[in-house]
């Protein structure tokens, strides 16, 4: 209750609920007022110049024959001099920037207008009286500025309070002091209305400008986001096309060279396997492709669909390295598997662990050339089970590793590419992760190879014992391993 009540109070001082908006814009009706004041100022001093000039040629038998008439030109002196000395300290204050001076300033200003109007109006009391010169005052001031409920409270509740004490000291008569009075009452609170409106319009205009700004931004984030979305389907379309492309090209060279020697009876075993080999490698690719995209689809459409039981990771992880050796061997790179952790039971689906790790390994062997290394590593900490597949290849740019893991993104995207790919693995392995509870990082240099890490979360299923049985058969490992390998050529 009383939260509310204390921003109900500051809601009506405020004038507005200005929001995040609060400081920028009392910083900005700053400037506007201290800007305001200068113009004042500047205004004041010609008036006054012009008064004195005109007062010293035609008024002065005036001020000789009516003595109270003389403070009239010293007044008007002062009144210059202080303008000039208030523009000098404002002059030291625009050289600091100081916002608390800034407003300190605005403020002197201020009640210098008004008591100085205040003085002139006493110091001749029965001759032109004391209320017109602070009623003119106060409504231009509140017309010219905006000043909230505090600051108008404090500027003219105050120095009506003031002038109403000095009238009573200084006039005897009843009638015209009360009628002062009720002048100034109304005068004051026509002031504080005029204040709180000017105050307020200022404040919405403010909120309109800051929303519409805010608008734009968004406008302008959301078109650079379709441009982005834009750009990444057109780059889909253009790889995807020259995935599907490929392979479909090679499958159909090679069907048409078996039909020519079977046709023209040449019959060679060792080359009619050799277009086999080609066009099953280039079936492969296609199924790989052509999978992925159906993960990815059920990923974001939230359909697909995680296993999990309780496992050894650390076998799992060992099962699958051990089963792609011989094929990475083959390609002249040397496979080292290590492991921290003899065994490790946590709640996984080994088809996933599988293909994460298949696709991670698969890129290590594209972008290791002949010679390299590739390490396989387990370890935990911090509530996770990491696995890593580390390489001597390549690297990655720092650039690029800011991509690599976006849908359809190539780090090479040059026609003549060395490494094939669809720029959908990376991606999908992180999907994947992510369904699965875990997540994947990069650490690399260029020209000096890549880490990819795995975290998993260090958890059991409570209900359900340990599984051992892999759910692969080994004719479908192979198979596996055959798809996720598809895009490597010998």
């Amino acid at each position: 209750m009383l939260p509310k009540m204390i921003k109900r109070i500051t809601n009506i001082i405020s004038a507005s609920d200005l929001g995040e908006y609060e400081e920028e814009f009392r910083n900005h009706r700053l400037v506007l007022n201290f800007e305001k004041c200068k113009i004042v100022a500047r205004i004041w001093i010609f008036i006054y110049t012009v008064l004195l000039v005109v007062g010293y040629f035609v008024y002065t038998p005036m001020y000789k024959e009516y003595k109270s008439c003389l403070y009239l030109p010293f007044n008007q002196v002062i009144m210059i001099i202080l303008a000039i000395s208030w523009f000098a300290l404002v002059k030291i204050i625009d050289k600091k920037s100081r916002t608390k001076l800034t407003n300190i300033m605005c403020h002197i200003f201020l009640n210098v207008s008004i008591y100085w109007c205040i003085l002139m109006g006493i110091n001749d009391l029965n001759r032109y009286g004391t209320v017109l010169p602070y009623i003119f005052c106060i409504l231009t001031l509140a017309a010219f500025l905006y000043l909230n409920f505090m600051e108008s409270s404090i500027l003219f509740i105050g120095s009506m309070v003031v002038l109403i004490v000095a009238l009573v000291y200084s006039m005897n008569e009843g009638a015209m002091l009360y009628s002062h009075i009720i002048n100034i009452a109304v005068s004051v609170i026509f002031s504080m209305i005029i204040s709180r409106i000017n105050y307020q319009r200022l404040a919405k205009d403010f909120i309109n400008e800051k929303n519409i700004l805010k608008a734009k931004e968004i406008l302008e984030a959301t078109n650079e986001k379709l441009k982005m979305y834009e750009r990444a389907r057109t780059d889909f379309f253009a790889n995807i096309s020259h995935e599907l492309r490929t392979p479909l090209n090679v499958i159909y060279s090679a069907e048409q060279m078996a039909e020519r020697m079977v046709s023209s009876g040449n019959f060679n075993n060792n080359k009619i396997n050799k277009y086999l080999k080609m066009m099953k490698q280039n079936c492969f690719r296609l199924i790989k492709l052509i999978n992925n995209l159906i993960d990815i689809t059920k990923i974001d459409a939230a359909n697909f669909e995680i296993r999990l039981r309780n496992m050894d990771i650390v076998k799992v992880v060992e099962d699958i390295t051990l089963s792609v050796a011989d094929y990475i061997e083959n390609k002249g790179v040397v496979l080292i598997f290590d492991t921290e952790i003899e065994e490790k039971v946590i709640a996984c689906d080994p088809d996933v662990v599988e293909r994460i790790m298949l696709n991670l390994l698969s890129n290590a062997v594209k972008f290791t050339d002949k010679g390299g290394n590739i390490f396989v590593n387990i370890y935990e900490g911090d509530g996770q089970v990491y696995l890593s597949v580390k390489d001597t290849g390549v690297g990655i740019s720092e650039v690029a590793k800011e991509q690599i893991f976006s849908r359809f993104v190539q780090v090479d995207k040059s026609i003549r590419r060395c490494r094939e790919g669809s720029g959908i693995g990376l991606s999908l392995v992180k999907s994947l992760l992510e369904v699965h509870g875990g997540s994947i990082s990069v650490k690399s240099k260029l020209g000096e190879g890549s880490e990819f890490i795995v975290a998993l979360r260090d958890c059991v299923l409570e209900d359900e014992g340990v599984t051992t049985q892999a759910s692969k058969g080994e004719d479908e490992r192979i198979q596996m391993i055959d798809i996720e390998f598809s895009d490597i050529y010998k």
